[in-house]
């Protein structure tokens, strides 16, 4: 037999197997994927990831998701763009415009002046700036907490029974982002009562003075560019606990959100990606390269939330 039919054989049996494990996901879930908004590239192979998660249940399972535009909504039902959280630092501040469209247009214009190091030192720089600003103003921990419950950040539809399922269940979840780590313990925790215990927020943390007025901003400084888990402690317990698990969802809004794991060590045996459109239909055919499925419109958290409830039925 020719290595070239060997390979055709094999191939035609892994397929099969491909096949006859989508097959075992439940048709509730199945027929939710089908949904004209949701879109998947490769469908059988998804479907089996799917499948595996599920067989392999909350035990195998760990979570990482981006929080921006990830867990929150982001547009409004007009079609209104909604903050981020660094824009609870607001406008009247005196620092660089921290709009979401002010950032992408940024990280866009360094991506073309400059390459590798020197774009990642001129962001830094910008951010550094913005974070100087803040400090420099004199935010107390009161106003900053007012400023966040008065910014319209929407967590999505389904995104807190997300959460809490997950912490039910106790698998590690770690909400990753380059905004304002702070910004997101007051949503949640208006939101949800409490930040869930299973749930590990990484962003840019502010340090405050026994005044609880703002001091500095703790180190390592997050961007789209360095937002993986190589960032983390190496001797931090959630590290470890994420590095555990052989199981993994990610969910973003962004290309750069597919790195997020970077940094955990082995390869997983299972991760299962879902990116978050927000309806830029241009850039469908790049997130389709990257995410098992893609969800191009809809502001809810169901599809995760639906995926999580079967996997931990298991």
């Amino acid at each position: 037999m020719s290595t070239t039919l060997l390979i055709w054989q094999m191939n035609v049996i892994r397929y099969q197997q491909a096949q006859m494990a989508a097959a075992s996901v439940p048709e509730t879930l199945q027929r939710l994927l089908e949904s004209s908004d949701i879109h998947i590239s490769k469908r059988v192979q998804t479907l089996e990831k799917i499948a595996r998660l599920i067989e392999g249940g909350a035990e195998k399972l760990a979570v990482i998701a981006d929080f921006d535009h990830t867990l929150t909504q982001a547009v409004d039902a007009e079609g209104n763009l909604l903050p981020v959280t660094h824009q609870v630092l607001g406008d009247a501040l005196v620092l660089p415009d921290l709009s979401q469209k002010s950032t992408q247009d940024k990280i866009a214009a360094y991506g073309k002046e400059s390459a590798g190091s020197d774009r990642l030192a001129m962001l830094e720089a910008w951010w550094r700036k913005a974070h100087d600003g803040v400090v420099a103003r004199g935010l107390t921990r009161e106003e900053f907490i007012d400023r966040a419950r008065k910014t319209d950040i929407r967590l999505r539809d389904s995104s807190s029974e997300f959460l809490r399922s997950l912490d039910a269940a106790a698998v590690p979840t770690l909400v990753f982002s380059a905004g304002l780590s702070d910004a997101i313990s007051v949503v949640l925790s208006d939101s949800m009562g409490a930040v869930p215990s299973a749930v590990h927020i990484v962003g840019n943390e502010m340090i405050f003075d026994e005044n609880n007025s703002l001091v500095d901003f703790k180190s390592p400084l997050l961007h789209p560019f360095n937002k993986n888990a190589s960032v983390i402690d190496k001797s931090s317990p959630l590290l470890s606990s994420l590095s555990a698990r052989p199981h993994l969802l990610v969910l973003g809004d962004s290309m750069g959100d597919l790195t997020m794991e970077k940094g955990l060590g082995k390869e997983r045996e299972n991760t299962l990606r879902i990116g978050f459109l927000n309806g830029q239909f241009d850039k469908l055919p790049q997130f389709q390269q990257g995410y098992d499925i893609v969800v191009a419109s809809s502001q809810s958290l169901d599809v995760p939330r639906r995926i999580v409830e079967e996997i931990l039925a298991k």
